[in-house]
């Protein structure tokens, strides 16, 4: 379900985004609120799009025509047309849809589990904006699952679409089963030390290479002075212990830089009105009390081995442990080879 993925903190965090820059990106002043849905918005977006070419005529065929020609202006290749449409869908998914290739789609069903949603309907549908809420509302439930599955695996809640186009249709899946988020941050450490230790080059657009740089735990530092000595076992002994904080860390990344990436991207091709400002606000304090606790999450597991600086102090100890006991042509040889490569 995790391929480790690249990107709301800075998005939901207003003690870390200009708050004028989020009141231009995210939605439309009160007074043009009122506007978008007013028959004089209808009548530009005819004009805009070349539909009239007067805004008496573009007034009377708003008064019959509203609904096609606001579905026109969505649809638009013309940001400038797009933005003056109210946004219709689903919020969630259409933020994270603008990540790109670097969610896949379980990956988004995953973090609109997380924050909810909140799916807005076209006006002639006559059906008010239905808020859905998430089903992961804790991090234990994030990293360990909701109830025990066949084998190793566990049983989450998880929000399902409809199709991965529009995810217009919201669903509950209370049986998904499938391998902890722990359990996968497990496997990609150990895949990374079997590369290390057999010097298997690991290319750049690799999900080894995603996952490290998703991190910020020093887990390539660890991994290399894990596999060391070969046989050693210390490599299975690392992470083993830092396994849990590093899925910690990885969940916290992971729902931030994706969220906000999304949100920000969404901002730019649709307009919020005020009522999806106030709704879209029930997701962002959302996905705070989600990132609150998996900070708070990952404070009590540092309790267990550590702070960072302890986690880097050891890694540092045991690196001078390992070299002290190498033999000296060794060593030698490792000299030579970072004389080589600093040159």
């Amino acid at each position: 379900m995790t391929k480790w993925a690249k990107g709301l903190e800075t998005w939901i965090n207003n003690a870390r985004i200009n708050s004028c820059e989020t009141a231009k990106a995210i939605v439309s002043t009160a007074a043009e609120a009122v506007g978008y849905s007013s028959q004089e918005t209808c009548a530009d977006l005819a004009i805009d799009m070349g539909l009239e070419s007067d805004r008496d005529s573009a007034r009377k065929r708003c008064g019959t025509d509203r609904p096609s020609i606001l579905s026109s202006a969505r649809s638009s290749g013309d940001a400038n047309v797009r933005n003056k449409a109210p946004f219709v869908g689903n919020l969630t998914w259409k933020a994270l849809q603008y990540t790109g290739a670097y969610l896949d789609d379980a990956e988004r069903e995953l973090i609109m589990s997380m924050v909810g949603t909140i799916i807005y309907y076209p006006e002639e549908s006559r059906r008010d904006p239905e808020p859905i809420a998430p089903t992961l509302t804790s991090i234990s439930q994030l990293l360990y699952g909701q109830a025990a599955g066949s084998g190793t695996n566990v049983v989450q809640h998880l929000l399902r679409c409809n199709d991965y186009t529009n995810c217009d249709v919201v669903s509950l899946n209370t049986n998904y089963s499938h391998v902890p988020f722990t359990a996968k941050v497990e496997t990609m450490m150990r895949s990374i030390a079997d590369k290390i230790a057999t010097r298997t080059p690991i290319p750049n657009n690799s999900a080894e290479v995603g996952f490290v740089n998703q991190t910020t735990e020093p887990v390539y530092k660890m991994l290399s002075v894990g596999t060391s000595i070969p046989g050693s076992g210390l490599a299975d002994s690392l992470i083993g212990q830092y396994r849990d904080v590093i899925a910690a860390d990885y969940a916290y990344v992971f729902l931030e830089r994706n969220l906000r990436l999304g949100m920000a991207a969404l901002s730019k091709d649709y307009t919020l009105q005020q009522t999806q400002r106030d709704q879209a606000n029930q997701v962002r304090q959302r996905a705070q009390a989600m990132l609150l606790q998996i900070s708070q999450e990952k404070n009590l597991l540092y309790q267990k081995v550590g702070s960072f600086r302890a986690v880097a102090s050891h890694l540092e100890q045991l690196e001078r442990q390992l070299r002290s006991n190498m033999p000296q042509h060794v060593m030698d040889m490792l000299g030579q080879q970072a004389a080589y490569l600093s040159r």
